[in-house]
């Protein structure tokens, strides 16, 4: 019985990523070459025009990890507050750094790290400066730019 269940789990497997592969179109349409250079290239969506508000705050902030292309940064006091009524989603923003030296690190580390980071954020919701059109749409949220960074650990 163990062996037929193996067995049928097996070629379910096998019909699942079968169907899942990329089959070769045997019938392909001639494209453009200038409308795939188009395809390839990076529209940037963030708004160039968009300004600082004067207030510097400080921030201590949180990584979210989410499964979708949204903003991921929360102020820690907002992430372990368990009021209901608010929208959590509402409370995530992006951050983008004031130059590539404040760029986070790599031993950043979601699940051990947080941040302090001083700065501003923009007048309008929008995305981080650079920001590339992804395939998935994403929300526009406030943006902080901050000029001081600090990495804490959570426990602290």
């Amino acid at each position: 019985m163990k062996l037929i269940n193996n067995t049928i789990i097996f070629v379910l497997t096998c019909i699942l990523l079968d169907s899942c592969a990329q089959k070769g179109n045997s019938n392909p349409i001639k494209q453009d070459p200038q409308n795939l250079t188009e395809q390839k290239s990076n529209r940037v969506i963030s708004d160039s025009t968009n300004k600082l508000i004067d207030k510097i705050e400080q921030l201590e902030v949180e990584y979210t990890v989410w499964g979708c292309a949204c903003p991921n940064w929360i102020q820690t006091k907002d992430n372990q507050n368990n009021d209901t009524t608010k929208n959590y989603l509402s409370l995530h923003f992006y951050i983008e750094p004031a130059d590539k030296s404040l760029e986070l690190p790599t031993n950043f580390d979601a699940h051990k790290h947080k941040l302090k980071i001083k700065g501003q954020f923009y007048e309008n919701e929008d995305y981080p400066h650079g920001t590339i059109e992804m395939e998935e749409p994403m929300a526009k949220a406030k943006v902080f730019r901050y000029s001081e960074l600090t990495i804490l650990n959570k426990n602290d």
